[in-house]
């Protein structure tokens, strides 16, 4: 019986992926999980969790693959019987910015297209229109995104957790009040050096103070329009591929990977990356405009196609197809973290002249972990407390006090990444420092051109998602996760 489950388990993840491939990649108008749900619903039935409870419980505490194999069949049960009773909410909500556009210099704009155009437009009038047309996008289908959650709570409860926290919490072995703290505690350890440079910053480039800042500045602000040049559209994957050679990695020959880079009116302005089938159906999936913001983008995403490509096919699909995610995304956080090392500036790009890009770029990540760590504390306040009637103030007063962009409570809801998503995020930065310093002491300071250092990471790859976040630290070496290190580099580089 475990086998059938397994196979189908695989199947289903395939096919779900496939769908939000073609409706995010912009080649399917609509996004229908609906049927797949309805085809595979067996799997995260209660009846199908009770029973893989039991066979967790069964299992002696000894066999420690087993049982964490047991509890990743569990946990996709449990996630994806939430995501069932809120399937048609999920579509509705999908078909709704699917649709959604609006007029914008005599011509129409895609939802999808309003936050590139915010990211690129120099005019600010003109920027903060379109951020007010793209908002009330987003506030026509808050009453959609309102009801998903209060029907995701009820869901949670009815699998007898008494808070979707708590549900969380159990799934994943975290405790969220204590990654709030140690957000909390970043955000006030960084918050005299982000002050200094992002006043002085905004003084520079935009000609605005700290208080005059908003919600619209920082999306053009984080795009770093004025180095554009030294990233052009059509360098990107040739720099990519000759980035992935320096580590031994032949980018030509990895059939498994797939990179859509086609324009298409409905592509999703943000790059993602689908395993289809894990290892050999990669999807990694972008919108080439050119920019600092592509080349990011296309790296993070990069890391995450490379961790599912070399995954070994014999590992147990409960090790490819699902585990902590803070992990995939310590790698995807390695490669954009490229574009901040002077070294691979100049011979990838020829980009000698670095210096005062790469402290804009340190203080856009610092924009970006801080925005993301005030949304770790709001998500566990939501969450907690499921009061979603005053959660837009909330969300407003966190995100302004941490980024020093004001923020309405606009994207309450929109912002908000399901399962503590942002958690994984926070967790991930602080790895990711971790995992580079030592590659640096193991490979040398330009890590990323040793072929020994791509052997390295394959082996770790070759993984898949056995082992968590923590659990891979310990291996390879790395003491406990903290923000420690992330904080040290963020006070010391913005001197």
């Amino acid at each position: 019986m475990l086998d059938e489950y397994t196979s189908e388990f695989i199947e289903f993840n395939t096919g779900q992926m496939s769908e939000y491939y073609l409706y995010l990649s912009g080649q399917k108008a609509d996004l229908e999980l609906a049927p797949i749900y309805d085809r595979y619903g067996d799997l995260f039935s209660r009846d199908a969790i009770a029973g893989l409870r039991q066979r967790l419980d069964a299992c002696p505490e000894h066999f420690e693959t087993e049982r964490a194999a047991h509890k990743r069949l569990l946990n996709f049960a449990i996630d994806h019987y939430l995501e069932n009773s809120v399937k048609e909410l999920t579509e509705e909500v999908s078909q709704y910015e699917a649709t959604a556009s609006l007029d914008w210099k005599g011509q129409r704009l895609t939802f999808q297209d309003t936050t590139v155009a915010i990211r690129t437009e120099t005019d600010r009038d003109l920027r903060r229109e379109i951020h007010k047309k793209r908002a009330a996008i987003i506030e026509a289908s808050n009453d959609l995104r309102t009801e998903r959650f209060s029907k995701l709570y009820g869901a949670a409860r009815a699998l007898g957790f008494p808070s979707y926290t708590s549900l969380y919490e159990d799934m994943r072995q975290l405790n969220y009040s204590e990654i709030a703290r140690e957000s909390e505690s970043f955000l006030a350890r960084t918050e005299a050096s982000y002050m200094s440079a992002l006043n002085d910053a905004l003084k520079r480039d935009m000609g605005l103070s700290i208080e005059e800042a908003e919600r619209s500045d920082a999306h053009h602000f984080l795009h770093l329009s004025a180095y554009d040049d030294r990233f052009p559209a059509d360098l990107l994957l040739r720099v990519y591929s000759d980035t992935m050679a320096g580590l031994g990695i032949c980018v030509e020959s990895q059939k498994n990977i797939f990179i859509d880079s086609e324009p298409r009116p409905r592509k999703s302005a943000r790059a993602f990356c689908t395993p289809i089938t894990v290892p050999d159906d990669i999807r990694l999936v972008i919108r080439l405009s050119g920019g600092h913001s592509d080349y990011g983008a296309l790296f993070h995403e990069a890391g995450h196609a490379q961790h599912y490509a070399w995954v070994s096919p014999s590992l147990r699909p409960e090790f490819r197809y699902s585990g902590d995610y803070a992990l995939t995304e310590t790698y995807a956080f390695l490669f954009d973290h490229l574009l901040a090392e002077p070294a691979w500036l100049a011979g990838m790009l020829r980009f000698r002249d670095n210096r005062d890009f790469i402290r804009s770029a340190i203080l856009t990540r610092l924009v970006t972990i801080r925005r993301y760590a005030a949304k770790v504390i709001y998500e566990n306040d939501l969450h907690s407390s499921e009061d979603l009637a005053s959660a837009a103030g909330l969300y407003s007063r966190l995100q302004t006090d941490a980024t020093k962009f004001r923020t309405d409570g606009t994207d309450f809801l929109f912002d908000v990444d399901e399962g503590f998503y942002a958690a994984n995020y926070l967790r991930a930065w602080a790895f990711e420092v971790a995992l580079r310093e030592h590659l640096k002491i193991r490979f040398g300071e330009q890590w990323w051109t040793s072929r020994h250092a791509g052997n390295f990471l394959r082996e770790i790859w070759e993984t898949g998602d056995r082992y968590n976040a923590q659990e891979m630290a310990a291996q390879i070496g790395i003491g406990p996760i903290t923000t420690d290190l992330l904080v040290e580099e963020f006070n010391e580089k913005l001197k």
